[in-house]
Order: structure tokens, then sequence, then C-alpha cells
């Protein structure tokens, strides 16, 4: 009876999620038949995961948070590595540019593409979050803790003021510093690149942050949290697909690492093209620490 309740709620929460299908076939998605043939009988499933700011109905907005998730079903571990959305990369039709112009320009089937063909990757589906609603989500969850510089604080609160947003503020730096919505939204990735391009970051570290807030709330403020992420997001997974990857997360024991990219190992450099900056690094490399920690094709085990 219980169970039936908490199956029908499930299934009626999952069909608030925006459905976009993408192509069956393999290539069209930029994966190469070397990388399907390599990887068709290992059970790991990679998921690309957007973070988007999009504000208008026809705004399809840039991919300010990159991911992808893999379930490692072989070694039993879900393992996130976030790629940095100015990584220069070439965009099928676009030349090169900012990897997270992709999903702008055509949405996630070419933002999947871009990462695939630049990474060797075999990405067949996607989650997409819209951060317009981050703020709200924020202060729903209390605030954020989060360790902020000087510099940032200076960078977001020039930000603030610069474009006249009714917020407070940021009044302190340090290691644990608490941030509503507002501030958190202004909180840029790295000071450097919010001084040259006036960007408001959507990163890494604000959403390890709210996941850890998360796991702080009353249980009962779940259903709400849920139901605000899954209003603002759209994928190309089946309810079936999600039910059985959130089954399988919650009883395999699994355990989570991440990765960054890039990171002190792929000869990484901030530099400025035509005006804009990028974060330039060694693709091929970048490709190896990817597939080694995605797959463990060089471990041991």
């Amino acid at each position: 009876m219980i169970a039936g309740i908490v199956f029908a709620y499930i299934k009626a929460t999952l069909s608030q999620l925006g459905r976009v299908p993408l192509p069956e076939a393999p290539e069209t998605l930029g994966i190469s038949s070397e990388v399907a043939e390599k990887y068709k009988d290992l059970d790991v499933t990679n998921i690309a995961l957007f973070g988007v700011d999009s504000r208008e109905d026809n705004d399809i907005g840039r991919s300010d948070a990159l991911m992808i998730l893999s379930i490692d079903r072989v070694h039993n571990k879900i393992k996130l590595t976030s790629i940095a959305r100015d990584t220069y990369v070439t965009v099928d039709g676009y030349g090169q540019t900012k990897i997270n112009h992709a999903y702008a320009y055509e949405g996630p089937e070419l933002a999947i593409k871009t990462i695939n063909e630049n990474f060797d990757m075999n990405i067949q589906g996607f989650v997409t979050v819209n951060f317009s609603q981050l703020a709200e989500i924020i202060d729903y969850l209390g605030g954020i803790n989060i360790a902020v510089t000087e510099e940032e604080r200076e960078v977001a609160n020039r930000l603030i003021q610069e474009l006249g947003v009714q917020c407070e503020p940021i009044t302190e730096s340090g290691e644990s510093v608490h941030l509503t919505g507002d501030q958190a939204s202004f909180l840029p990735e790295t000071a450097i690149q919010a001084a040259t391009q006036r960007e408001r970051g959507r990163q890494r570290k604000v959403l390890s942050a709210m996941f850890d807030q998360a796991k702080a709330i009353d249980v009962m403020q779940y259903p709400g949290l849920i139901n605000m992420v899954l209003s603002q997001s759209v994928t190309s997974l089946s309810d079936n697909d999600m039910l059985g990857i959130g089954t399988w997360a919650v009883t395999s024991g699994a355990t989570m690492e991440q990765m960054s990219l890039p990171n002190e190992n792929c000869n990484s450099s901030g530099e400025i093209i035509d005006g804009v900056w990028y974060y330039v690094y060694d693709l091929d490399l970048a490709t190896d620490l990817l597939h080694d920690f995605i797959y463990e094709e060089n471990s041991a085990d």
C-alpha cells in the first residue's frame, strides 16, 4: 500500500519534467564508431547535465554549468565530472568557441555532440535544469554557506551595484560565508573571469553548497524542493530510465567521486583570443584523464 503510494507520487513528480527526444543514431550525436564499439558492453551510463539561465520562453540560454554524470555499475560508483564552461573547443558548424555556446546555438543535441566530439565520449542522454529560479531555490533552502575570497566579494558587490539589483551586498569574506539566493547568483566563477567578462557565475561550488544545504533541511521540505527543481527541468530520459537510475543509486550503496576539467594535469591556461577570455588546455590529455576517471581504464582491478 505505502509502496504503491510512493511510486504514484514519484511518477506524478516526474511528469513535471519537460521531454526533449534525441536522435537514436550514435553518429548524429558525435559518437565515433570506435568509441561506440569500445564501450558498448561496459555497464557505464554517461548523462550530460546542463544548468542554464533562460528567463524568456524563446531564450535557450547558455549552459552555465556543464557536467557529466556517470553511473558506473562496474565499480559501483557515481561519478560527476564538471567541464569549465569557458573551455576552448570546436563546435560543429560554428568553429572554435566556448563549449557552453553550443547549447545556446542549437540546444542540448549540439551541446552533447560537442562534448562527444571533443572528449571522445558516448553520451546519449541529458538533463537540463533552468537556473532562472536559482535564487529562489537557495532561499528555500535557507541560504548557503560557501567560501568567498575578498576579490570575489568585491566583484560580486560591484556587479550588484552596477546592475541596480535590489540585493544586499556581501559584507564579509572567509571560508564559510552565509549567502542569500541573490547574493550567491552574483558570485563569480573566478575573479579574473568576472573582471574580464562581467559574468555571473552558476558554478560547481554553488551547486555543491546547495547539495550540502539540501541534506540539512527538514524532510518535509523535500517535496517542495523537488517540485521547484523539476518544474524548471527538461530531459531526454524516460521515467523508467530515471526510476532505474534512482533505485540503483539508493540501493546499491554506491560511492561518489568528482573531477573537474581543466585541472593541474591538463596544461591549462587562461587566454584572451579575439578579445574573449577562454580556458585553453590540451584536449587530448584531458580526454585521457576523463576516460581514466570514468572507465578506470588504467585501474589495477
